[in-house]
């Protein structure tokens, strides 16, 4: 069982997650994980680093730091994958990070990461397909999107997976990954229709900062549709 303090750093971790309108909280959190005692044979202080470097890599401004994070996060989703397999956690942010660190990475490390991160969302899907919103089916259907097709990457499973998560969640990240779907396959109107949703849509509680970022994201998306008309 964990202690008193792993637990104590546990919960002084996610206060400070949920400040990461300030990135240096995001990182002081790592730094408590990080240093709590016997953290690493612990499934809720590994799939929270993983959490964390993820965000920090998202707002990392150098390639080579990007990878830097993301590989450190892939390294502690492996860990909450080993330690419970059985948990959703653990396999959606070791597949986030992998899926990420793949769009950065030269082969052949890019090409395994490509590979392992479907195969870590595929399982999330089974474990829990509405966790995080539906991040499993969402990044898996990122994945898709963006994925060579030498390496699987299938646009037409890429819209079944989106249906499928906005089915459960309409949430900004994921209509806004949709409609940039839709605009690669020239679908205007459609991707318009998304991206004027996101911004119209309030902000969820607890997501202010994804929403503002993914609400300007739209704003210039939508800008540039209808400048193309």
């Amino acid at each position: 069982m964990p202690t008193e303090d792993l637990l104590a750093a546990v919960s002084r971790a996610d206060e400070l997650y949920e400040q990461r309108a300030r990135p240096e909280a995001v990182r002081e959190s790592v730094m408590v994980l990080s240093g709590a005692r016997g953290g690493a044979n612990l499934y809720e202080v590994q799939w929270r680093l993983a959490r964390a470097m993820f965000f920090l890599g998202q707002q990392a401004e150098s390639a080579p730091e990007k990878l830097q994070l993301h590989s450190s996060a892939m390294d502690a989703g492996a860990r909450a994958v080993a330690l419970n397999p059985e948990r959703v956690e653990g396999h959606f942010w070791a597949g986030v990070n992998l899926a990420l660190y793949a769009e950065s990475a030269r082969a052949p490390r890019g090409i395994r990461a490509v590979l392992r991160a479907r195969s870590e969302l595929k399982r999330a899907v089974e474990i829990a397909e509405d966790y995080h919103g539906a991040g499993p089916l969402r990044v898996l259907a990122r994945l898709e999107h963006r994925a060579p097709r030498l390496l699987g990457g299938n646009r037409q499973r890429s819209r079944a997976y989106f249906d499928r998560a906005m089915a459960i969640a309409r949430n900004k990240v994921t209509l806004l990954y949709a409609a940039e779907l839709a605009l690669d396959e020239g679908e205007q109107e459609y991707a318009a229709g998304l991206l004027e949703e996101i911004i119209a849509s309030p902000s969820e509680p607890g997501w202010e900062f994804e929403n503002s970022r993914d609400r300007e994201t739209a704003r210039s998306l939508l800008e540039r549709i209808k400048g193309s008309q």
